[in-house]
């Protein structure tokens, strides 16, 4: 029986595991302030939006019952209708 003489060459094959990160101290609890901050900051912000809107709303139906007055002695009718209007939309 012959023997061959092979040469066997070895291969090194290196694999990189990543190690488990580990979040830091306190940021959950950042995370949370940061929410419960921000949270708040929209709220407050749609807040400040609506009473704009509101008083918006208010300053234009007190211009429509000022000019309902002033022609309240040439067609009453017309100006009860511009009440009722500014009332309306006042409220909507």
């Amino acid at each position: 029986m012959a023997v061959l003489n092979k040469e066997f060459t070895m291969t090194t094959v290196n694999v990189n595991v990543p190690v488990a990160v580990v979040a830091p101290r306190g940021a959950a609890l950042a995370a949370s302030l940061y929410l419960t901050i921000a949270s708040g900051l929209s709220l407050w912000r749609h807040a400040r939006q609506a009473r704009r809107v509101a008083a918006s709303r208010a300053a234009e139906a007190a211009d429509v019952r000022a000019y309902a007055w002033q022609i309240m002695s040439q067609d009453r009718g017309y100006a009860a209708d511009l009440l009722a209007a500014a009332d309306r939309y006042e409220l909507s």
